[in-house]
């Protein structure tokens, strides 16, 4: 069982496994979700925004053409699908503890902007102009994950240590 996005901490607070939901009507549907998984013993992976190089928020940002409707410095926490799937087999091989919910991120979270900027190093979006973000500081700030206590469980650590180093690469 999979969810995304169902933290509270929009303001640039830090959240772990413990920290509250959101309570809207989909948060809700992925917490009722959850809730079923761990009570039958399951295993929950609240999985980071997640990229590859063609795929993910910075390729729509950089080649829709379309203003973004977010904060410049609204915060995104991100993870590889590699990653991802690591994150689930460890899942499999050394969660020991039974109905459980794990964090799953690389653990440098970036701004939307620093995102396209990353993304802008890589050869398939070097050309690409940066879009214009219409967020104000009214606007959510987003959330920080400390996916720590589930790396150090989960025996897991990312491939891909941030989406920076992994644009450098690619």
């Amino acid at each position: 069982m999979f969810a995304q996005n169902s933290f509270g901490g929009l303001d640039g607070e830090t959240v772990n496994e413990q920290s509250p939901v959101t309570d809207t009507p989909r948060a809700k549907k992925l917490i009722n979700a959850e809730a079923a998984c761990l009570k039958e013993g399951g295993v929950v992976l609240r999985l980071a925004g997640l990229y590859t190089l063609e795929r993910g928020a910075h390729n729509y940002w950089l080649t829709s053409g379309k203003d973004v409707d977010g904060r410049a410095d609204g915060i995104i926490n991100l993870l590889h699908y590699d990653d991802a799937a690591g994150a689930c087999l460890n899942s499999l091989k050394e969660a020991t503890k039974k109905s459980a919910v794990y964090l799953i991120s690389d653990g440098n979270p970036l701004t939307r902007e620093q995102i396209c900027l990353s993304a802008r190093k890589s050869a398939l979006y070097s050309d690409k102009v940066m879009p214009a973000f219409l967020g104000t500081d009214k606007d959510a700030m987003g959330k920080v994950y400390d996916g720590s206590w589930s790396n150090e469980a989960l025996n897991w650590k990312p491939r891909y240590i941030s989406f920076d180093s992994f644009m450098e690469q690619h």
